[in-house]
């Protein structure tokens, strides 16, 4: 009912403003840029095959801007790079690999294993520097209907769920925060929004889902298919009330996955996936500002889920955290600009296979533990188009096993190498009209 409503109050925002002024009609030409990202560095949670240091392209944007005539514009953004989604595999004797399809006891389609898919696991080992998953090569596409401080958009676009990691000094996927990843989200939507002179405000229905961050595999099949029977909704704000204070809020209920009742199965079943979360900054000046983020998910089987495979405890997994930082930055010439941006983030380790483990008593795994992270980022800026940085990433995962990094079985059980990280960056973004 609730989306229903959201969706009826859509039409009204796009037919009742027939008072309002029609905007001139604009030129066509398209505005078009590019968006490059490279890194190299070491991630310790891929050191088991030897793969611990790596230098990969993390993204090649090309953004397409546009205008169509009276109040209508438009955005596609295309990247090639695509590989930020888990891939099937058959791990190695002694390990556990959460992505082995063997894990489905032949329950559902057969899958064939990857030998790339011992590298691109879960949230805490993968490869891609990128952090948004796409639809194929289509990272962004909409269309936009603004008329006053009204807007509607509808198609894919990445939802507001609070700072993106490069507003706030994070480089790429292995020195982002880990709410920084899960709070970056692209999906099919339809949204309605104001945008006045000290705030801004937004409610989006959206059908698709990331289930693999909740371990909900799903047989493997393209996650930008929705899984879903109904339709998620974010509603988020921003609010500046002085030059120096923004105020960002952000609410998400829905569901990812399925519930396949011929098919009861841990990993393609349906689960909860909500989010409340607070943002806050504060520009001391123009060199220093502070920040820091409030998020409290809510993840885990659904009751009905719960149900079907028979689990005791069918309450959902509560996954509290936050991160602070600070960045400070001083212009060396008049077009070039050094910093460092310092972030610590202590999260909930607590997800639906932590709780699943706990309960069968496996794998030495306990709710309550937390994972912790302090990251130092280094960066130099050029002429406003090239930024190199290099960042060190200390983090503190209390069950590395479970992500296949470490072994569950033998002499050596439940130790890892770790998974710290370090590495350097190159981004360049240039406008070509």
């Amino acid at each position: 009912m609730r989306n229903f409503i959201l969706l009826i109050f859509t039409l009204l925002i796009v037919v009742v403003p027939a008072h309002a002024q029609e905007a001139k009609p604009t030129t066509n030409i398209p505005k078009m840029s590019m968006d490059f990202m490279a890194g190299y560095g070491l991630d310790e949670s891929q050191a088991s095959l030897g793969f611990e240091t790596q230098g990969r392209i993390g993204f090649i944007i090309f953004t397409l801007d546009g205008k169509i005539k009276n109040n209508f514009t438009y955005k596609m953004e295309v990247n090639p790079i695509n590989e930020t989604s888990p891939l099937p595999s058959c791990g190695e004797v002694g390990f556990f690999y959460p992505n082995d399809p063997r894990n489905n006891n032949g329950i559902g389609p057969n899958v064939s294993c990857d030998p790339n898919g011992r590298q691109r696991v879960d949230e805490y080992r993968f490869i891609a520097l990128d952090l948004i998953r796409q639809q194929g090569p289509v990272r962004q596409a909409y269309i936009k209907y603004t008329n006053g401080p009204f807007h509607v958009r509808g198609g894919r676009f990445i939802l507001p769920l609070g700072f993106r990691w490069d507003e706030v000094g994070s480089f790429h996927a292995k020195d982002a925060t880990h709410i920084q990843r899960i709070n970056a989200e692209a999906e099919f939507g339809l949204g309605v929004g104001i945008e006045k002179h000290i705030y801004r405000a937004e409610a989006i229905v959206f059908a698709g889902d990331t289930r693999s961050r909740d371990y909900d595999y799903f047989y493997f099949i393209d996650s930008s298919l929705d899984a879903n029977s109904g339709l998620n909704t974010v509603v988020s704000g921003t609010i500046t009330p002085v030059r120096e204070l923004e105020l960002r809020g952000a609410w998400k209920k829905g569901f990812s996955g399925s519930k396949v009742e011929r098919l009861p199965n841990f990993w393609a079943s349906k689960r909860n996936d909500d989010a409340s979360i607070v943002s806050v900054k504060y520009s001391m000046n123009k060199y220093i500002s502070i920040l820091g983020e409030y998020v409290h998910y809510k993840w885990g089987l659904t009751k009905t889920s719960s149900e079907l495979l028979d689990r005791t405890d069918t309450s959902p997994v509560n996954k509290p955290g936050y991160y602070i930082g600070a960045t400070g930055k001083y212009p060396i010439t008049k077009n070039i600009t050094a910093g460092v941006t310092v972030t610590r983030e202590e999260l909930s380790r607590d997800d639906s296979l932590v709780k699943f483990f706990a309960e069968d008593r496996l794998y030495n795994v306990e709710l309550g533990k937390k994972e912790r992270t302090l990251t130092n980022r280094f960066f130099v800026t050029m002429y406003d188009k090239m930024t190199v940085g290099i960042f060190t990433n200390n983090s503190s995962n209390p069950f590395p096993w479970l992500s296949g990094n470490g072994k569950v079985e033998g002499p050596d059980a439940f130790k890892s190498r770790g998974d710290n990280k370090w590495g350097v960056v190159l981004r360049l973004t240039h406008h070509f009209n």
